[in-house]
């Protein structure tokens, strides 16, 4: 190992295995604030790796103590409440009370800034105080004094920012509150790192479509508010606290979410594993309903089938009896057999032609573009590669082509063309946001 001295006073040179640091004290030091800025790719290298292994196959994963963990929780906390509902509480990281800081000052920034956009945007400040409404006419949340003692044993608080998330393609909401969990507290993590993930226990993708495939009837549906009919222990909705007002005017008020909550990692985990606790608890008196509840549900998309008419009738019958056992609503019936769905209302039935399966296992790459036409009982793809900034960079195009969804590998001869495109630019060693040679 090499060392270099710069004399008396002056730091030392040494040849590390990570190349030549400075190291020591310097008597000489500007007074001058110094910034220091370090910026990464993890991020846009981890999407660059899942573009490339999304058609891999799964292979049977063996869960980790943490997995184990989470499961063991589940099973030892959830309880079945009066009027049917599941009730479960938070699974957490060990040191949680160390990781999870303060909150409360970001929260609020991002309030404030939320709300200056709300009174910008007229249409989305309306659908916004809608579903905040909704949210306090179902009990799904509730207004809570900030330093209100619970049982006379404090809570840990914890502040989470929302946002609108606005989906032009909805038959329902168009705008959506997505509640932030990955906001850093001032301990350096959020409260999703502080707590456990919980396994996979959802059947793949790729296996759900290839079974949807082989039904002689196909039927679809979704829960509607899936995560919202799974009530949250008293002890954890105070990490689930959030600012609202709807005006101005007023002053801002402290709530606490009840429910399961969307923007957190877990809450796939608690809703989905809810799903199979109702299925063992209820699903013997339900057999159909019972082994599509256990295999034929991505997130809270019903996809399945059966051989015959009669068949599927009774599936339908049974889905619906068993969920509603728990408090769960199957919505947006569709069917290539309109015989199937002669009993349903017609506002519980899908009103686009085509359903769409929104897959959406990664916050960060929203995949959206398979659906499925039941007249003519097909798959097509639907994608819009419009660039706002009229420059293509290797960035847009990657942004573009990772939202090629295509699980049964139906359009590999497309998808495989535009991943050469990114190793040609890959080889060419531009810059992310470098506009890409005209060729």
């Amino acid at each position: 190992m090499g060392r270099i001295s710069l004399g008396r006073g002056l730091p030392v040179l040494v040849d590390t295995v990570f190349g030549w640091v400075v190291s020591g004290k310097c008597s000489d030091v500007n007074d001058e604030p110094v910034n220091c800025c370090l910026a990464t790719s993890e991020n846009l290298m981890e999407a660059l790796e899942r573009f490339w292994q999304a058609e891999s196959l799964d292979e049977q994963q063996i869960w980790s103590k943490e997995e184990q963990d989470c499961e063991t929780h589940y099973i030892g906390t959830h309880k079945r409440l009066e009027d049917g509902r599941y009730e479960v509480r938070m699974p957490k990281h060990v040191n949680f009370t160390r990781m999870v800081g303060e909150s409360k000052d970001v929260a609020m920034n991002r309030f404030l800034n939320l709300e200056k956009r709300l009174e910008r945007d007229a249409e989305m400040k309306q659908q916004y105080h809608a579903f905040i409404q909704e949210y306090l006419d179902l009990g799904h949340m509730c207004k809570v004094s900030e330093d209100a003692a619970v049982d006379m044993q404090p809570r840990k608080i914890h502040y989470l920012p929302h946002h609108a998330v606005v989906k032009e393609s909805s038959t329902t909401t168009k705008v959506r509150v997505v509640f932030d969990g990955s906001a850093r507290t001032n301990s350096g993590y959020a409260l999703n790192d502080a707590l456990l993930k919980g396994p996979t226990i959802q059947d793949s993708l790729l296996g759900i479509l290839l079974r949807f495939r082989k039904h002689e009837v196909a039927i679809v549906g979704d829960i509607a508010k899936m995560y919202r009919q799974i009530r949250l222990h008293s002890d954890d909705t105070s990490l689930q606290r959030i600012f609202w007002r709807f005006s101005p005017e007023e002053e801002v008020g402290v709530y606490e979410l009840l429910t399961v909550t969307y923007g957190l990692t877990l809450s796939s985990f608690l809703a989905f594993r809810t799903l199979q606790q109702l299925a063992k608890d209820e699903g013997s008196a339900y057999p159909s309903a019972q082994a599509a509840l256990m295999h034929d549900f991505y997130v809270d998309d019903f996809i399945g089938g059966s051989s015959d008419i009669n068949k599927a009738i009774r599936l339908r019958r049974e889905l619906t009896e068993l969920m509603s056992k728990a408090g769960l609503t199957l919505r947006k019936w569709c069917s290539n057999r309109p015989e199937v769905l002669a009993e349903i209302p017609e506002d519980q039935l899908a009103t686009n032609i085509s359903v769409a399966f929104e897959i959406n296992s990664d916050e960060r790459i929203r995949t959206l573009g398979i659906t499925w036409d039941p007249n003519s009982d097909e798959f097509r793809f639907s994608f819009d590669f419009t660039n706002n900034t009229k420059i293509w960079t290797r960035r847009s195009i990657l942004s573009s082509i990772a939202r090629l969804l295509d699980p049964l590998g139906l359009m590999a001869p497309v998808v495989v063309t535009a991943k050469l495109i990114m190793q040609r630019l890959a080889l060419l060693q531009t810059g992310w946001d470098s506009p890409v040679p005209e060729e």
